[in-house]
């Protein structure tokens, strides 16, 4: 596991070191700082963005509640650029899987960029924890997909999740469609994941076999602030009980420098 970790990061740096001195590198926006970061989609809910380097610096952070679990929606990150294409994002996540808060790490990297390759395209690898104090975890690695039309953008994540032993899988697909006027971004955001299943005879988990959760979603940005809503429909399902259906609902409050 640790040779296929090693081999990947080699073969990464090694495309992105060729592509990335040819590349356009965008200046950030100095005035607004928060618009920039939101017209790349920085501040979505569900989907990850593709674009890396329009702003050195931005977190956020967000609450909500879905009648679908019975449980609150909490969410924070803060992405900061270090070098070139690469990024490094830290969050924390309420899991109502878990009932706990569940910290992560991730490191990202611009493999395509829409000026040169025609769409924008990054690579982010995350290890989440089950909690701040568990080693145990999982290893998740998202491949974005995205692409601006004028004032329209839209943006894809495939994810693959599994733990360090490869016992338990899962997949994710991440959608998102916003258009822009002005200093307001509105469109739809989505997630759905799915278990793919376990391995050695491993037990079923607490994880859900099926989730889904998306919506309309509206940010507004000035300067180095910007604030974003979702609301929408969310189900989930446990093993082999009845899917629960119902409205998951979040703001949030970002910023950018």
């Amino acid at each position: 596991m640790m040779t296929m970790r090693f081999a990947t990061i080699a073969i990464l740096l090694s495309l992105t070191s060729a592509s990335w001195a040819q590349d356009i590198t965008p200046k950030p926006d100095r005035e607004n700082p928060a618009l920039a970061a939101a017209s790349d989609g920085a501040f979505l809910p569900e989907t990850l963005s593709a674009r890396l380097g329009s702003v050195p610096v931005f977190a956020f952070g967000s609450g909500g509640y879905d009648s679908s679990r019975g449980g609150p929606l909490i969410d924070s990150a803060v992405e900061v650029e270090i070098w070139g294409p690469f990024a490094i994002r830290a969050q924390t996540t309420y899991s109502n899987d878990t009932d706990r808060m569940r910290p992560s790490i991730a490191g990202r990297v611009q493999l395509l960029r829409q000026e040169k390759h025609g769409i924008d395209g990054a690579l982010t690898v995350f290890f989440k924890t089950e909690g701040f104090t568990e080693t145990e975890g999982e290893i998740e690695t998202f491949a974005s997909v995205g692409r601006r039309f004028e004032q329209v953008s839209v943006i894809g994540n495939l994810v693959y999740g599994q733990d360090p032993e490869g016992n338990e899988r899962d997949g994710e697909v991440h959608a998102a469609a916003f258009h822009q006027s002005g200093r307001v971004l509105v469109g739809l955001d989505s997630r759905v994941r799915f278990a793919i299943g376990t391995q050695h005879g491993h037990a079923a988990t607490t994880e859900p076999k099926f989730d889904l959760m998306g919506g309309p979603v509206a940010t507004i940005a000035a300067g180095p602030i910007a604030v974003f809503a979702e609301v929408g429909p969310s189900a989930f399902q446990l093993a082999d009980n009845p899917t629960k259906v119902g409205v998951a609902a979040l703001g949030g409050l970002g910023a950018a420098y």
